[in-house]
């Protein structure tokens, strides 16, 4: 059996402190960079390999990152732990990737998980039913870092990358007017979630500032393909039926799609649609989907960047860091 180099038969063979290098391996900003590449060329070389049970005996873990997403088959979630998982890994970083499956109780058995294992840092964007953040308060008592994405807790001081839910929303509503639309529904999330609430606020700005009377919004608690089929069949119950729909999922879309046909409504003669998110199938499907996407190289980027820079101290936790990304609307034949 191969034996496992360790951090002191690196530093007896280079002929430098120990501490140096482990500071090297977790790409420290107080090693030089000739001294670090020196490291990490000969663990590469060597087939080093973190001895985790050695680091939790000196509690640390200070290459550990912790993910918390909502929903990993989110496309828009799925895509975030791509490029954060690509981004560790290049980094340095070993990244592990938990899932709330939207639940607050299982968000906080998550946090608790990640202070016993002493994780570095946490990325996180919060389930649906989280009204309460004490939990994530907990992080900084024990000296972990955490930045928020896309879906935050507005009460603690953190930094935090957003999209520009609002003006995006507001813009979707007014090129659907500017088409000739008049009777736009929005289909959106639980309100306690910041990112539903300012797509809530968009769409009833622009609808204010063009003096548009209908106003139709749901409040969806589950974004799945047989939602979205009931939310068409009760819009097209009601007297006054939509021209156009703005969609908070893809998923949700699908649905839309699917009973639109079933109910013969053609789509964007009889109903404009936009929609949240992508998937392959938007741009091959006929009619193709007009979609709002949102940059989930950059939001990755970002929220890695900030972690990084609280882990190696070159960013307080104390300061009041938000970073906006921009999201675009993609136009295709559905309006």
């Amino acid at each position: 059996m191969k034996k496992r180099i360790t951090i002191k038969d690196i530093a007896k063979e280079l002929k430098i402190h120990h501490s140096t290098v482990s500071r090297a391996l977790r790409n420290d900003p107080r090693v030089n960079e000739k001294t670090r590449d020196v490291v990490l060329t000969y663990a590469r070389q060597h087939e080093y390999q973190t001895n985790m049970n050695a680091v939790q005996l000196r509690g640390s873990s200070n290459n550990a990152i912790a993910l918390i997403v909502p929903n990993i088959n989110h496309n828009f979630f799925s895509d975030i732990i791509s490029q954060l998982t690509d981004l560790a890994y290049k980094k340095g970083y070993v990244i592990s990737v938990f899932q709330s499956n939207e639940k607050y109780q299982q968000e906080k058995e998550i946090v608790n998980t990640i202070i016993k294992h002493n994780f570095a840092g946490v990325i996180v964007s919060i389930a649906k039913d989280t009204t309460n953040s004490d939990h994530f308060l907990l992080l900084r008592k024990f000296g972990i870092s955490l930045v928020f994405f896309d879906r935050v807790c507005n009460d603690i001081l953190a930094p935090k990358v957003l999209v520009n839910n609002f003006e995006i929303t507001s813009t979707a509503v007014e090129c659907l007017i500017n088409k000739g639309y008049k009777r736009i529904a929005h289909l959106t999330g639980v309100q306690n979630i910041n990112v539903f609430y300012d797509r809530e606020q968009g769409y009833r700005y622009a609808l204010d500032k063009h003096k548009v009377e209908y106003i139709n919004s749901m409040i969806i608690d589950d974004f799945s393909i047989e939602t979205g089929k009931s939310i068409f069949t009760q819009l097209y119950n009601q007297i006054e039926k939509p021209d156009a729909i703005i969609s908070s999922s893809i998923h949700l879309t699908m649905g839309i799609i699917l009973q639109a046909r079933a109910y013969g409504i053609s789509i964007p003669t009889d109903l404009g649609l936009i929609t949240f998110g992508t998937l392959l199938s938007s741009a091959i499907i006929q009619p193709q989907i007009t979609s709002i996407e949102q940059p989930e190289n950059e939001i990755a980027n970002i929220a890695f960047e900030l972690l990084e820079n609280l882990i190696t101290g070159n960013l307080n936790v104390s300061e009041s860091v938000e970073r906006e990304v921009k999201a675009n609307i993609i136009f295709r034949e559905s309006c």
